[in-house]
């Protein structure tokens, strides 16, 4: 029996570099959780479309604006979700997309990926907005803010349309928009955002 007190217990050792690393990766995922289902900063929105934007209300039916940073991974999950939402209400609504382009980008910064994703959807409208002017206009912050008005202006639906930040799949705030404008009601009025910032 090796009695020597200076000989390392390497069980001992390992176990606590074990407890150690458990404890560090149980943190990295915690914080990556709380980030994923961390919305926005939530800001007071405008009742109305704002006068004197470039932004169009549609004649005759719903206008939808949704809000994206060109650069933004998890805005990804929202225009996926803007599909299956045209689907559901068979393109009854206008959409445009607003690529909100932060100062001081180079040129075409916004045309990646995303952007062509967006411009390649069937009757969608998307437009730049250099310096984040229309986005300051109508108070947003978050890529993936969905705002959608009825033909008199009126605002039915401020929020996001995904259930945390990168997912996909059916989501409060997707119901709500697909009730407006096929039933002109619905249960929610206001979701929460989750995405990068904007500005």
């Amino acid at each position: 029996m090796d009695s020597n007190p200076t000989k390392p217990d390497y069980r001992r050792v390992i176990g606590v570099a074990g407890i150690i690393w458990f404890a560090v990766v149980m943190t990295g995922f915690a914080l990556l959780m709380r980030e994923e289902f961390t919305p926005v900063r939530s800001v007071a929105v405008l009742s109305s479309f704002p006068p004197g934007t470039s932004l169009v209300l549609a004649q005759g039916k719903p206008t939808l604006l949704l809000f994206l940073h060109p650069q933004c991974p998890c805005s990804r999950a929202t225009v996926r979700e803007l599909e299956k939402l045209l689907a559901s209400t068979q393109h009854k609504v206008a959409v445009t997309i607003i690529f909100t382009i932060p100062e001081d980008t180079p040129p075409d910064w916004e045309k990646g990926d995303l952007w062509n994703w967006a411009a390649a959807i069937p009757g969608v409208r998307v437009v730049r907005d250099p310096n984040g002017v229309a986005t300051r206009q109508f108070r947003v912050i978050g890529s993936g803010t969905t705002l959608l008005y009825d033909p008199t202006g009126r605002l039915l639906f401020s929020g996001g349309i995904t259930a945390s930040r990168g997912e996909e799949g059916d989501n409060a705030g997707e119901t709500a928009v697909v009730d407006y404008i096929l039933h002109g009601r619905a249960d929610l009025t206001r979701t929460p955002v989750f995405g990068c910032s904007l500005l």
